[in-house]
């Protein structure tokens, strides 16, 4: 049975120059970056935080009102989100004084339309801590990459590679975030920790092939590419069929609520492993093989005379 995504893809590659298969992956990468740039600019973050790295309070109710009577009876508070699975409803609140939060509890425990009331805070200095934390935990993930690549192969060129790609894999998802809307929280951070595995996988496996195996250059990219897309597939269909479950199921069976957490971290990694084909099978394969075709340097004739 042939592999489909492999025969559309290999074909190209081989046939297209270097320069040409290196610009389609940079160009990509620097409009991401140019959203990146412009959420900045928007919003003096790179990404929209979610409550765990702001703070905020949350209430999840039983409830038969609809979200447009929920936002009239919480117009004077900042409502950030309203979520409605079913008849259970989660509101999410930015941060608020004590008094606020007192009056939002008395508001929501003395309504008679709230059953079932489960309450959620997180404080400034905590959620503060978290974006330490989570910055720290990226930080170090890049860095025990970096190091690991340039143990494995000792050459500066691909070790650069696979460190460019697995950075591009990681800024491209942020940018599509910024378009979703879809807030930075500890489980999109972990998506993205993810995808530096991931990313890092496929393109060890490129390296390795082309650095440490004799043969001919696109019989090994070939080969590489043959198992790499498959990996990189089978990934993919878990999380699309997670992603389907856990958006869409709860309109074939009403008493399966939507999973919004894990409805994001399906679609980033979904993004990513997107971006991962682009940067490997593209990037990291036209920076290996001009690299490994440049002109060798002529060795000094000449030496010392007997």
């Amino acid at each position: 049975m042939k592999f489909e995504l492999y025969h559309y893809i290999q074909p190209f590659v081989q046939k297209t120059d270097n320069k040409k298969l290196i610009a389609i992956p940079l160009a990509v990468l620097a409009v991401a970056l140019l959203i990146i740039a412009f959420t900045t600019i928007q919003t003096g973050s790179p990404i929209a935080l979610g409550m765990d790295f702001v703070g905020g309070t949350q209430f999840s109710v039983t409830t038969t009102l609809t979200e447009e009577q929920l936002q009239e009876m919480f117009s004077d508070y900042p409502l950030n989100d309203i979520r409605i699975s079913g008849n259970r409803a989660i509101l999410q609140f930015s941060q608020v004084s004590s008094e606020e939060y007192q009056e939002l509890s008395n508001i929501i425990h003395s309504n008679s339309a709230f059953r079932d009331i489960e309450e959620q805070q997180v404080s400034p200095i905590f959620s503060e801590q978290l974006q330490k934390t989570a910055l720290i935990a990226v930080v170090l993930s890049f860095i025990g990459m970096a190091v690991v690549v340039f143990i494995l192969f000792r050459q500066v060129v691909p070790s650069l590679a696979v460190i460019l790609s697995a950075a591009s894999d990681i800024i491209i998802p942020i940018a599509f975030m910024d378009i979703f809307g879809i807030e930075l929280t500890l489980g999109t951070v972990a998506a993205l920790l993810m995808l530096i595995g991931y990313s890092v996988d496929s393109d060890i496996l490129l390296t390795n092939k082309l650095l440490k195996r004799s043969g001919n250059m696109d019989d090994k990219i070939a080969g590489a590419m043959r198992t790499g897309l498959l990996m990189t597939t089978t990934t993919a269909a878990a999380f699309l069929v997670m992603f389907i479950v856990s958006t869409f199921a709860h309109y074939i069976i009403p008493g399966i609520p939507p999973i919004p957490l894990l409805s994001q971290i399906s679609l980033i990694v979904l993004i990513g492993l997107l971006a991962d084909i682009l940067n490997t099978w593209f990037l990291n394969v036209g920076i290996l093989r001009a690299y490994l075709t440049r002109p060798k340097s002529k060795s000094k004739k000449g030496g010392r005379r007997a």
